[in-house]
């Protein structure tokens, strides 16, 4: 199973988040995307919810503290994540979680525009 990371800053739109999508998702060869993982933290904003909607897969919303333990797993480090919520890259951490204890990370974080997607897979 294929899982989509997103992370945005709070002046995203939905078009900035559809083009680093796709940016995400034509790096992953074509296999079906299961869901969309989300920080939960952010389950108050509506991108998230509009993202999955367009994409028509459902979301999954990840809880910070099992964020934090992916980030040895994670292929990228931003600094502003690592000082803003202990995640070395949000997308990564979340696409990584969705995947499962078996998962690995298969398209690494891209950012455009404030957006950031990763791709995992994982047999959950």
């Amino acid at each position: 199973m294929i899982f989509l990371g997103m992370g945005w800053n709070s002046k995203a739109t939905l078009a900035q988040a559809q083009a680093c999508i796709e940016l995400a998702l034509a790096r992953q060869f074509g296999k079906e995307l299961s869901a969309l993982a989300v920080p939960a933290f952010r389950h108050t904003e509506n991108l998230p919810l509009q993202a999955a909607k367009w994409l028509d897969i459902r979301i999954i919303w990840v809880e910070l503290a099992v964020m934090q333990q992916m980030n040895a797993q994670c292929q990228t480090v931003s600094a502003r994540s690592m000082q803003h919520t202990g995640v070395a890259s949000v997308s990564e951490a979340c696409a990584l979680v969705a995947a499962g204890p078996q998962g690995k990370l298969i398209v690494p974080r891209c950012s455009m525009s404030g957006v950031t997607c990763a791709v995992a897979e994982g047999d959950i």
